[in-house]
């Protein structure tokens, strides 16, 4: 029969008496946060973020596809295509650029003008009439009148046949930018050849208004050759009012 006061457990039973209380109730405790670590799968979050993703990326294809046709465009408007080396082998100025330069053509000395100087040289001897030795007989003046109508006839001939050829060859020049109109595929391609035929119209223009300058030049000398002769005429001839006067 148990007395209070007599029976008293030992230290280490009441010391496994506790541990198992605290083991219970750690367990009581533990049971739902233990519960708590299964995820649960949201499938209606995974498919939205799976839509997301799939948005994502035909933005970025949509993105690339315009990147890549704003460096077509880009491509398209800038750089050189070539145009300006059609018709680098084409005549520039070929005529003399001023009186200097003509009076070395008319004289045959002209370095730059070769070819002109020698057309005109033999075009001299061809019109010629008078031999040199019956030039040579002249009077001095007379004599270097008639060499400066030569000179000048000369020039006039020469400058229109070397124009009328020059004018001629530019067909096959021109047939070379009629040629390069399909190789001009894109928008900076079709401006330079547009530049490029522009330009060569302005060049073209500049040449015929060269020609009617040279023209005139060439005009003014003889009217100024011509005006010359008459007055040296005028000259020979003597005063009208004492000419048929007898001489004391």
């Amino acid at each position: 029969m148990y007395e209070p006061g007599r029976y008293r457990p030992a230290k280490e039973q009441v010391m496994f008496i506790r541990a198992y209380g605290l083991f219970t109730l750690a367990c009581v405790l533990v049971a739902p946060a233990a519960h708590a670590q299964f995820a649960v799968v949201d499938v209606g979050a995974i498919t939205q973020l799976i839509e997301q993703a799939r948005t994502l990326e035909n933005q970025l294809s949509i993105a690339r596809q315009h990147l890549a046709q704003a460096q077509s465009e880009f491509a398209s408007i800038t750089g050189s295509r070539g145009m300006e080396r059609l018709l680098t082998g084409a005549p520039r100025n070929y005529l003399p650029t001023n009186w200097a330069g003509l009076q070395g053509v008319m004289q045959g000395t002209s370095g730059s003008y070769g070819a002109l100087s020698s057309s005109v040289v033999d075009t001299v001897g061809t019109n010629a009439v008078l031999s040199p030795q019956q030039l040579a007989a002249l009077p001095p003046d007379v004599s270097r009148q008639i060499s400066t109508a030569r000179s000048l006839n000369a020039l006039h001939q020469s400058v229109t046949r070397e124009a009328l050829a020059t004018t001629s060859d530019r067909f096959d020049a021109l047939q070379q930018l009629i040629g390069a109109i399909p190789a001009a595929t894109d928008q900076k391609g079709i401006l330079e050849l547009q530049a490029r035929i522009g330009a060569e119209a302005t060049l073209l223009q500049n040449e015929q208004t060269k020609l009617q300058t040279l023209y005139q030049v060439v005009l003014a000398e003889e009217r100024a050759n011509q005006q010359q002769v008459r007055e040296r005429a005028l000259a020979g001839h003597g005063s009208f009012a004492t000419r048929f006067q007898p001489t004391p």
